[in-house]
């Protein structure tokens, strides 16, 4: 139990900090964030053996990203407001496509992320502790980057996977998170999310996330409380 003292101990040092320096209040959070996400971890591997008995293995992503939302909504004070949610269960099983701005994308996820979801990644995610863990216990998809067989491999998993366990997979087609000094932007699409989806004849759905600089940035260290809103647009269909 000493480390739960010397977490505490930390956290009031930190807290006390945070008042006279942005600086020690930005890492307080941040702090908060990869608890928030390990304890999320921790639940979807605990939830795994009885979504993996009702045959609903890729649930597990759903219960993480949920258990993870509301964490974060109640220790840093942050929510997701959605337009148009709706649209991605009409269309499942599809694929789900997303802007990639900084980490606070992963409380999006929490709250956007659908059931019967499975994710595509880095195979270097696999190996990170607990993350990596319900990940593979989820079913997720791993690639390598700059591999050329385990792309071509990974389009044939995925097509399986969305036409054979009627789950859909989401992707970030940016391939990486963008950074911009002059304001939101896009990085250029890779093509991987457009090729598995016609290759599976499932439509895209792209999730737009609007400009989160106002409650997050990295480089000034800045994070607040606040709301990020989020439109879901309609299937783009792939099947012709």
């Amino acid at each position: 139990m000493h480390w739960l003292l010397w977490t505490a101990i930390i956290d009031g040092g930190l807290a006390v900090a945070a008042i006279f320096s942005r600086k020690a209040h930005y890492y307080r959070r941040m702090a908060h964030y990869v608890v928030c996400a390990m304890l999320a971890s921790i639940a979807g591997i605990a939830a795994s053996p009885v979504l993996w008995a009702a045959g609903r293995r890729a649930s597990c992503n759903w219960v993480v990203a949920r258990t993870f939302y509301f964490l974060t909504w109640a220790v840093l004070g942050i929510t997701v407001e959605i337009e148009g949610e709706d649209i991605m269960a009409k269309a499942a099983p599809c694929v789900l496509i997303g802007n990639h701005q900084s980490m606070l994308d992963l409380i999006v996820l929490g709250r956007v992320f659908p059931q019967q979801t499975v994710i595509l990644a880095k195979k270097a995610i696999s190996y990170y502790p607990l993350l990596g863990w319900f990940m593979r216990l989820a079913d997720d998809i791993f690639i390598s980057r700059g591999s050329r067989q385990s792309a071509s491999a990974m389009f044939k998993q995925a097509s399986s996977v969305l036409q054979s366990k009627d789950v859909s997979v989401w992707f970030f087609p940016e391939g990486t998170r963008g950074r911009f000094d002059d304001g939101p932007n896009m990085l250029p699409f890779k093509i991987g999310a457009f090729l598995l989806a016609y290759h599976a004849k499932a439509p895209i759905v792209p999730v737009v996330v609007m400009d989160i600089h106002n409650i997050y940035n990295k480089r000034s260290f800045w994070s607040v409380p606040g709301k990020v809103r989020v439109k879901v647009l309609e299937p783009i269909q792939m099947d012709s």
